[in-house]
């Protein structure tokens, strides 16, 4: 660990054990935690872990008197990103719209943002974006990932020394994703686990406003690809039944919509487990695939990575988005 002042120079070498966490904005904090065994120093405002995603600015701090060791928290360079504010359409559109090549358009998106803190490769990437309408005030971070995800490719960030006496640089770039596939029975050398469970339920019977009679009931069921409907499918002995008590459902609709949160999440499910080996390098917008025995695919990026430093050993740790 290299710490920063806030111009990105670099202040000199540290020891600490290190917990960073990276991803999505909704499914990680994108912060970090250090302790540094010295005082703190004035000019102390970030950190980096050279060549690699690893580092951000620091931006809460904690010391006490009779102590030397201070607690360093702050964001990520993705977490930087994150809180840069949303993405605005230009005057006179609804929505903002982007083409080109891929690193080419984020370069343009990000022309001023933080007052350019990051650079953008300018190698091509051989990704080319075509007319991506980005939702409503997404964030910097989720907008580039969600765009980039739509092509198979993902974000790559890495801090690096450029110079010698010049700050350090945080560049983006736009990578195409790491597919990780497997076949259940079929080993690829990566350990998976197939679990395939059928014992949720698949008809759910809604309650909502009313007494008695006059009650407002709704029956919802499921079927074999998960989609959620008035139409029964499953019978006879393999119908699983539940009742759901919503009496605060202000319409139908409503009770539709809430009853079908409820059942997709008592439903069977099947669930993707892999273990990637010590030395197996994943990044976050990777993607991982697994084909189940009725041929069911279940694919789903790497949404969070938690580093973790601990008496000079890295862990990482890997969250795959959940898929209804």
């Amino acid at each position: 660990m290299i710490l920063l002042d806030e111009q990105l120079h670099e202040l000199g070498e540290i020891e600490s054990d290190l917990d960073v966490e990276v991803g999505t904005s909704e499914e990680s904090t994108n912060d970090f935690e250090f302790f540094s065994n010295r005082l703190f120093s004035e000019d102390t405002a970030g950190f980096y872990v050279p060549g690699t995603e690893i580092g951000g600015m620091i931006e809460y701090t904690k010391e006490k008197t009779d102590e030397d060791v201070a607690t360093l928290r702050g964001y990520t360079w993705r977490g930087l990103l994150s809180q840069a504010g949303p993405i605005l359409a230009p005057a006179g559109d609804d929505y903002m719209t982007v083409s080109g090549e891929a690193n080419s358009v984020i370069a343009t998106l990000l022309s001023g943002v933080l007052g350019d803190f990051f650079a953008v490769s300018t190698a091509a990437s051989g990704c080319t974006i075509t007319s991506y309408q980005f939702p409503l005030y997404i964030n910097y971070l989720d907008g580039i990932e969600g765009m980039l995800e739509e092509y198979g490719y993902r974000l790559k960030i890495t801090a690096d020394k450029v110079a010698s006496n010049q700050p350090i640089q945080v560049k983006l770039e736009a990578v195409e994703a790491q597919l990780v596939s497997g076949t259940f029975n079929s080993d690829n050398g990566i350990p998976m686990t197939f679990e395939i469970d059928n014992m949720g339920i698949n008809h759910l019977v809604c309650g909502g406003a009313g007494e008695l009679q006059q009650r407002m009931i709704i029956d919802l069921y499921i079927d074999n690809n998960g989609a959620v409907s008035q139409t029964p499918y499953y019978t006879g002995y393999k119908e699983r039944i539940a009742f759901f008590d919503y009496p605060n459902a202000e319409s139908s609709d409503d009770l539709i919509a809430e009853g079908t949160k409820e059942l997709l999440s008592l439903a069977s499910s099947k669930k993707l487990t892999l273990e990637a080996p010590e030395d197996y390098e994943l990044e976050v917008g990777d993607l991982i695939q697994g084909v189940f025995p009725d041929g069911t695919i279940i694919q789903s990026p790497i949404v969070q990575k938690v580093y973790k430093i601990s008496n000079g050993i890295v862990s990482e740790e890997y969250k795959i988005k959940d898929e209804e």
